[in-house]
């Protein structure tokens, strides 16, 4: 993996995390990074994955002004370039497989996550649940087509 693409696919995660943000009754966000996350997995292999989706998307955190989010979402979406990453070069039902794991995943730490938050508890993670579903099979689905198309 050369360093820039790692560099440049994490700036990507960050910027198209940024781009369109719709707030959630958690005080989060729905966003499309999901996309990203997921592409930049399948394109940079489980390490790239993990670093780009996890620091581009805590960065948009930080920067968005959800610092608050930004240590669960370093894990959250770190875990799903890593799954993802792991379809790198994988053909058939791994390759699909993989990423979706990596969503669901994203999902679940997402809601263990914020039903330890004081400020969310069980009540805002339930209620974030359904978008956190939507913005993950967009993600996955996003990622898988982007890099099929990258890779014509």
């Amino acid at each position: 993996m050369k360093w820039y693409y790692l560099v440049g696919i994490t700036i990507a995660v960050m910027v198209i995390t940024l781009f369109i943000r719709i707030p959630l009754p958690s005080k989060g966000y729905f966003n499309f990074g999901d996309v990203a996350v997921v592409f930049s997995g399948l394109f940079l292999g489980f390490k790239g994955g993990a670093l780009a989706g996890g620091i581009g998307s805590a960065l948009a955190d930080i920067l968005g002004g959800f610092p608050l989010f930004a240590p669960l979402t370093l894990i959250a979406k770190g875990l799903e370039g890593l799954l993802s990453g792991l379809a790198k070069d994988k053909t058939g039902f791994r390759f699909f497989l993989f990423p979706a794991l990596g969503v669901l995943v994203m999902v679940a730490v997402y809601f263990a996550g914020e039903t330890l938050m004081p400020q969310i508890g069980i009540g805002g993670a339930l209620a974030e649940l359904p978008a956190n579903l939507i913005q993950a099979g967009g993600g996955y689905a996003g990622g898988i087509i982007l890099s099929r198309l990258i890779k014509l």
